[in-house]
């Protein structure tokens, strides 16, 4: 066997380890992609007329948003699409451009027909179960525009915990001296990360309203918005803009956060991504995505340099191809014109012997 020949066979061995490891980390990706989905409420917004991008705002608690807060940000939002013209569909004047959501997190002990427990309460504000479509067991999720804001919804463990049952809705919850109604009751976490994220206390929804009214130092520390990208990154300038926190406060593009291209260029910022210099705690939803977008990035690294070598080989096997090309060109040409010689002479000999 040649050397060439050698070469070639383990080269082809090299290439097929190289790009069936790069093939596992981009299905690694795609799998995270997949399970971390960040951007629902883009996804049910895209449109034919705009694009549209999902950020996030999160604040710390001292500087923190209050219903009127919520309503001057939408107010700032309005007036940022206004002066770039854009405007809702000709043919339905009045249809809404965009949505937001809000969130406050309080802690609140609760009692069912069976048990009782503490658990962490979100307050929930504006469209918050399109930006967050957690996964429901039974029952639907309430609305802003729910005239009752006796509504509430519980995850599966406070849900086990009240009631010793997943089946609850419409069941009483109390709370203090008031009473709430079950309107839902959704998926607990099960992997690992999620649950390091989630946390062992049990969680429940309801209105900021109701919230606020039974434990009044509850705020808004975070705001979400999905509005129409008329250009690259606008959306995310248009939230840090009107961001009333300046740099205490932490803004995330989440559309697109786990595209592959995304991931391997924000693999040279890792260490900058996980750090959090402001005084806050973030939501659980973003600690998760957090931690799934750093595995994310980390699978992501290596793939670029996995496939030098390929690329590498690519380059070399077009030129042999060229090369080989080149070879059978001339051949042929050589066959041709030994074909057209043979011709000449056999042409040349019948005229001679006529004569």
């Amino acid at each position: 066997m040649s050397r060439l020949k050698k070469f070639n066979i383990i080269l082809a061995a090299v290439n097929a380890v190289l790009l069936i490891a790069a093939g596992l980390l981009t299905g690694k990706t795609v799998s995270l992609k997949n399970e971390y989905s960040s951007d629902s409420a883009k996804q049910a917004w895209d449109g034919e007329k705009y694009s549209y991008s999902q950020i996030s705002l999160f604040l710390p608690t001292d500087n923190s948003l209050d219903v009127l807060g919520v309503y001057s940000l939408r107010q700032s939002v309005e007036e940022k699409l206004k002066e770039s013209s854009v405007t809702a569909d000709k043919d339905n004047p009045e249809g809404r451009l965009w949505i937001d959501c809000a969130g406050g997190e309080s802690s609140l002990s609760m009692t069912g027909k069976l048990g009782s427990c503490t658990a962490a309460v979100t307050g929930t504000f504006g469209d918050y179960f399109i930006f967050h479509p957690e996964k429901l067991m039974s029952g639907s999720y309430y609305t802003e525009d729910d005239i009752n804001i006796d509504r509430i919804i519980l995850d599966r463990e406070c849900s086990w915990q009240l009631f010793g049952s997943m089946d609850t809705v419409g069941m009483p919850v109390n709370i203090g001296n008031k009473v709430f109604y079950v309107a839902g009751v959704v998926e607990s976490p099960d992997s690992k990360l999620d649950k390091a994220a989630y946390g062992d206390t049990p969680r429940a929804y309801m209105p900021f309203e109701s919230l606020k009214a039974l434990n009044e130092s509850t705020v808004l520390t975070s705001y979400e918005a999905c509005l129409p990208n008329v250009v690259k990154d606008y959306a995310y300038t248009v939230i840090k803009d009107i961001n009333p926190a300046g740099e205490n406060a932490v803004v995330v593009d989440q559309s697109g956060r786990f595209g592959l291209i995304k991931l391997i260029k924000g693999a040279s910022e890792i260490s900058e991504s996980v750090m959090i210099k402001t005084k806050m705690a973030l939501p659980w939803y973003e600690n998760r995505l957090r931690s799934a977008e750093l595995t994310a990035r980390l699978a992501a690294a290596p793939i670029p340099y996995l496939m030098i070598i390929p690329a590498i080989s690519l380059v070399y096997a077009l030129y042999m191809l060229t090369k080989l090309a080149g070879r059978g060109a001339r051949a042929i040409k050589d066959k041709a014109e030994e074909r057209y010689q043979k011709k000449i002479s056999e042409i040349y000999y019948k005229k001679h012997n006529e004569k």
